[in-house]
């Protein structure tokens, strides 16, 4: 082999390299050791992985505007891996994310067989946070409920916003009964010591938690957490959003004009999911300025978009009553329900809740 066709395959595996570390650094690296008492029982190492893993999914499933890194196994190795164990390069990933700044998240997860049952202690490296010791014990063997309990901690170090939005969404959807709950959780993650430049995570926290203080009935201290996200990230639409959802709550159209304009304007970097709900609220905009034909149009617009849409088909359904003059209220919860549900986001008022703009009313949304 000439000196040219060797230059050319040392490059190519460096560039590979290079763009392993580079995919690599947009993870969360997870490894799990488990004790010989749990392997025996058939949990085997890979098997603790995924079930981390697997509950680190399920909360980041939830829809959201803010990322969080793709989380993998360690055991689970990448294609440039494999090429480079027998080359005992198994090293030079790390090093070039070292060498280029894109070091990723790691979490290592020790479960230990102690006297009272089980034991588990991670630590969660993040490339601009200090390092994280966490320790956690479960009265018996099962490791399962430790492994998903540890992922539940661990992620709440990484992205605090992802994991409480993750309870908000199980209130909505009923699996959790305690609002209570979800608001002291939500209360302990904002009074951490937020750094200046993590503007993204905290104003996603105050942005929910205006959405809890509506559930609690108090759409005045709503408002005032979606102004404070709003002063510490002005360029999200959700947060435009809610305020001109409030705005009509209020009365208080001129605000809500503007802020419906500015939600649209902002909307267009967000993922599709937001677009249904930007419709609606300019379909709820124009309800309340008694435009209720534009305000159907906009709904039907809106279903069109997200044809499962359980809130645009609601709005349809009851702006469709009111223009035909037929007596009698409009139930939204008499609609039958659809094959299938688009899931509620729960960050967002317009999807947690149904208003009627005339009454300046609201409504839970249905979760099903």
């Amino acid at each position: 082999m000439d000196f040219m066709t060797l230059s050319f395959l040392g490059a190519l595996f460096m560039g590979l390299m290079a763009g392993d570390a580079a995919i690599s650094s947009n993870t969360m690296s997870v490894n799990v050791g488990v004790p010989p008492i749990v392997q025996n029982s058939g949990l085997t190492r890979r098997a603790a992985e995924e079930i981390f893993i697997s509950e680190i999914a399920r909360i980041t499933s939830v829809p959201s505007v803010v990322a969080v890194p793709t989380p993998r196994v360690s055991s689970r190795g990448t294609l440039i891996g494999a090429l480079a164990e027998p080359l005992r390069l198994t090293g030079l990933t790390t090093a070039l994310q070292d060498i280029f700044g894109l070091e990723h998240v790691r979490i290592s997860a020790t479960m230990l067989h102690v006297e009272a049952g089980l034991r588990m202690e991670i630590v969660v490296s993040h490339p601009v946070k200090p390092l994280t010791l966490l320790e956690l014990s479960q009265p018996n063997l099962n490791a399962v409920e430790l492994l998903r309990r540890g992922a539940r901690e661990a992620l709440a170090e990484v992205a605090p916003f992802r994991t409480a939005l993750a309870r908000l969404h199980d209130f909505l959807d009923g699996k959790e009964t305690d609002l209570s709950g979800v608001r002291a959780a939500t209360n302990t993650m904002l009074g951490r010591n937020w750094r200046r430049d993590d503007h993204l995570e905290h104003s996603a926290l105050l942005n929910m938690s205006a959405v809890i203080f509506l559930l609690e009935g108090d759409p005045a201290q709503a408002a005032r957490e979606v102004q404070l996200a709003d002063s510490l990230l002005s360029t999200r639409a959700i947060h435009a959003l809610n305020a001109a959802f409030l705005s009509i709550l209020s009365g208080d159209l001129e605000q809500a004009r503007a802020q419906t304009e500015r939600g649209i304007a902002l909307s267009r970097r967000d993922p599709p999911f937001i677009r249904p709900y930007v419709l609606i609220q300019r379909g709820l905009l124009a309800w309340a300025e008694g435009k209720r034909e534009a305000a159907l149009q906009l709904m039907q617009e809106a279903l069109q978009v997200e044809p499962d849409n359980r809130n645009a088909r609601s709005y349809v359904a009851w702006l469709q009553h009111l223009n035909s003059g037929a007596p009698g209220h409009f139930d939204p919860a008499s609609l039958p329900r659809p094959l299938n549900r688009t899931q509620m986001i729960p960050a967002l008022m317009a999807s947690v809740f149904l208003q009627e703009p005339l009454a300046r009313q609201i409504s839970r949304a249905s979760s099903r």
